[in-house]
């Protein structure tokens, strides 16, 4: 029988205990944890965004390079986390971020295309139930969408950002961006209502 006086399981309940006020925290607290050298806090911010993050990505690279660009992203968001501002919502500020690595990842790739054969497109990896439903949309809203639009929706739509923070991430005026929403989501109702497919 264990002794409750072991300095290990006394460790352990505060470790579990921890663990679980971080996952009731908001992510611009867990930044400012962060920010004081609070490691479980960041891979708390983690977990959060890995998926999030690789689903942009996605509109932007292929899988495989969509995976490692998340990875890198992460890991530049925490060497970078002393920038962000806590007052500020912490999604627009890591998306930022994603979709520059992103963004560079993809001009490397196609200064390396230009002297090698051109890489195919893996499938992307569906990861639940609601991700099969609407995967349908997104990948008729891919083949007939700019990169431009397709990130606009999928932030709007599927990353649930303000038109301010959209603005933000593109670099855009929130106008801007209101204009390429409506036009995106009209040529995706039209060329649904063509295909048969109910939005």
């Amino acid at each position: 029988m264990p002794n409750k006086c072991d300095p290990f399981l006394k460790f352990q309940a505060v470790n579990k205990f921890t663990l679980s006020s971080l996952s009731q925290r908001s992510d611009e607290e867990l930044a400012k944890l962060t920010q004081g050298g609070d490691l479980q806090a960041f891979n708390e911010l983690s977990q959060r965004y890995w998926t999030r993050i690789q689903r942009l990505l996605m509109s932007i690279l292929d899988h495989a390079a969509s995976s490692d660009a998340t990875q890198e992203s992460l890991l530049r968001a925490y060497h970078k986390i002393h920038l962000y501002n806590p007052q500020k919502s912490f999604a627009p500020w890591i998306f930022t971020i994603a979709r520059r690595v992103a963004l560079n990842e993809k001009k490397r790739k196609s200064k390396r295309k230009e002297d090698s054969i051109q890489d195919h497109n893996l499938p992307s990896d569906v990861e639940s139930v609601e991700n099969r439903l609407l995967q349908p949309l997104w990948a008729l809203a891919a083949e007939v969408l700019n990169e431009k639009s397709y990130q606009a929706l999928r932030l709007h739509y599927a990353e649930d950002l303000s038109i301010r923070e959209i603005a933000k991430i593109m670099g855009k005026t929130e106008t801007g961006i209101k204009v390429i929403l409506f036009r995106a989501r009209r040529k995706l109702q039209k060329i649904a209502a063509i295909r048969g497919i109910s939005l």
